[in-house]
């Protein structure tokens, strides 16, 4: 197909009823809420992977209770990683809905396999967890316990190659055609793997390193205040922490450019502020780790992780920017989908900022403060009238939904 036959398809493939605000708006969110989701995804990653590394090392007792800490953050972070990857695929389906669609269209059978299989591979983590949730299961388990870890992280590297590979058919309409009905003939199954670029996927899974260290220096400083965490045992692990970020780097350093060498010419990927801007922002997240002293200050450990916060942020601006790219010679036109709708624009961030808003500065004060304590947390003035407002303003929400709803089937019915 030309360029012209293609974008012409790409504008007939658009839902009509467009976009209630300016494309703008939907790519700065999706860029903003793909980097949260990243950051789960490969912080369950890595801390799985290094759970599996200290339970086969599980006879020295600060390994032990390592591994026993990961298993659990990777638990709660594929939990965090599969709510926040909602609201960039939500973003995805509405302003790249040709993309997207066509392409889980023509794989249709890898996106069931990945509902069934990422429940799978949560299933046998939560196995390796009931074995390994305390240091006294830890060295009660058997060595084949492991297996369980293995298969589970296995699934969800899996799971994480079969979103690649969906993302990255959509960058490719000029060969959608060829790949539903190849020598004209159609093919249904929906079973075919078209497209991807393992150094791009790589790059995304090596992330998951750098992402592991940082966490690890901010683990370490987070809980120098406990009594019942051994400095030693702390020590151990910004130690790990350090090592774990150099080579993240290292290894996103070799993916990344064997990702933008592989990219098309016409892209000129090394003339571009915003590829040098990555690089150097990738090797700041190990130079400023390897500064970060053992027992330093909690401004040092923390930003540590701000740096990688930062350097997904980027990532993601590239991220987007390269589907720009892909789309650009076939005059993919998010202009052209407004339709606005500026009561459910208003609706839509009035939510995010006050339900959503007052959520998470509950939640985050709560784990932060009980997390200090070892034992039952007692919530303090602060955090209880948090809890209170959160309520409230859910409940608020609520009421004023509803009205909406009531008010518009009235209208309408009248």
């Amino acid at each position: 197909m030309d360029n012209a036959s293609v974008s012409a398809m790409l504008h007939a493939l658009q839902d009509p009823a467009g976009l209630p605000a300016p494309a703008w708006i939907f790519q700065y969110l999706n860029v903003l809420t793909w980097s949260f989701h990243i950051a789960f995804v490969n912080l369950s990653l890595g801390a799985g992977l290094l759970a599996i590394i200290a339970f086969m090392r599980r006879q020295q007792s600060a390994w032990a209770r390592l591994s026993v800490a990961m298993t659990g953050v990777a638990k709660v972070a594929v939990s965090m990683a599969i709510v926040l990857g909602v609201a960039p695929l939500l973003f995805t389906q509405t302003i790249y809905d040709p993309s997207w669609y066509t392409s889980n269209v023509l794989s249709a059978f890898w996106v069931i396999f990945f509902i069934f299989s990422l429940g799978i591979g949560y299933t046998m983590w939560f196995v390796f967890y009931f074995k390994n949730h305390d240091v006294s299961h830890a060295a009660q388990a058997p060595d084949t316990t492991v297996w369980w870890a293995t298969g589970a992280l296995s699934l969800l590297i899996f799971d994480g190659f079969i979103m690649h590979m969906l993302s990255y058919q959509g960058l490719f309409p000029q060969k959608w055609m060829q790949w539903y009905a190849p020598h004209g003939v159609p093919v249904m199954n929906g079973m075919g793997i078209h497209a991807f670029e393992l150094p791009r996927f790589a790059f995304f899974i090596v992330m998951s390193l750098t992402m592991t260290g940082v966490f690890l220096l901010g683990y370490a400083r987070y809980f120098r205040a406990r009594a019942d965490f051994p400095a030693d045992y702390l020590d151990l692990a910004h130690r790990i922490g350090v090592k774990t970020v150099y080579w993240g780097v290292a290894l996103q350093l070799v993916t990344g450019l064997l990702w933008a060498f592989g990219l098309p010419s016409y892209m000129q990927v090394f003339t571009q502020p915003l590829f040098w801007l990555t690089l150097v922002l990738i090797v700041g997240v190990a130079l400023y780790a390897r500064q970060v002293p053992v027992g330093g200050s909690a401004l040092q450990a923390y930003s540590a992780m701000a740096f990688y916060a930062l350097m997904a942020l980027i990532v993601s601006v590239d991220r987007e920017a390269l589907r720009v790219a892909y789309l650009a010679p076939f005059h993919y036109d998010l202009a052209s989908k407004p339709h606005y709708e500026w009561g459910a624009v208003v609706w839509f961030f009035a939510t995010f900022v006050f339900v959503g808003g007052s959520l998470v500065a509950f939640y985050s004060a709560m784990l932060w403060k009980a997390g200090k304590v070892k034992g039952l947390y007692t919530a303090d003035r602060t955090v209880a009238r948090l809890g209170d407002a959160a309520v409230w303003i859910n409940f608020t929400w609520l009421a004023v939904f509803f009205a909406i709803g009531v008010w518009a089937y009235v209208r309408n019915i009248a």
